[in-house]
């Protein structure tokens, strides 16, 4: 062999030894074997399986809470709904009853519920929740006009709520 051949072949095996340990040094793989290859692989799907497991425990807590919060706010839900049916009951005026009439004054800056409040110490109505509601809709609510208002108990609670809006009578 002539000696620049061998010269080349040194040099060459000098540069791929370097190669490997600066490689080998930072820990960038060129040659890995097939089962280190697998290894990897099997750890990084266990790894991804383990977060998997955990996500889904993660979202059947929420499931659950998030049906727990739904079961609760029906509950609720339905004792409204039967607080303000017998309330409802209550503020129907039977012919019976005497009638009581008042003057309602209203000012600037009053709410609905203090409306409906004053209502109730005049003894035109007598559940100020129902009356408060109701003047909580939207085509009530920023309609209210001040003055004062001749009303009764023989009204209804739609009656008196559009007397004080100054909606017109159906």
């Amino acid at each position: 062999m002539k000696r620049s051949s061998v010269r080349a072949f040194g040099v060459a095996c000098f540069l791929i030894g370097a190669i490997l340990t600066i490689a080998n040094q930072y820990n960038i793989p060129i040659i890995t074997s097939k089962e280190e290859n697998v290894q990897q692989y099997k750890e990084q799907i266990a790894e991804l399986e383990l977060q998997l497991k955990k996500a889904n425990e993660k979202l059947e807590q929420t499931e659950q809470t998030k049906q727990n919060s739904k079961a609760v706010q029906s509950k609720e839900t339905t004792q409204e709904t039967q607080e303000v049916e017998s309330s409802q009951e209550n503020t129907i005026p039977d012919k019976s009853d005497k009638i009581v009439s008042g003057t309602l004054y209203i000012y600037s800056g009053l709410t609905s519920a203090e409306v409906a409040q004053k209502l109730k110490d005049l003894g035109v109505i007598k559940n100020s929740v129902e009356m408060e509601l109701f003047l909580a809709q939207p085509e009530y609510a920023k309609s209210i006009q001040k003055g004062q208002f001749e009303l009764d108990s023989s009204m209804s609670v739609e009656e008196i709520a559009n007397i004080i809006t100054g909606k017109p009578q159906e």
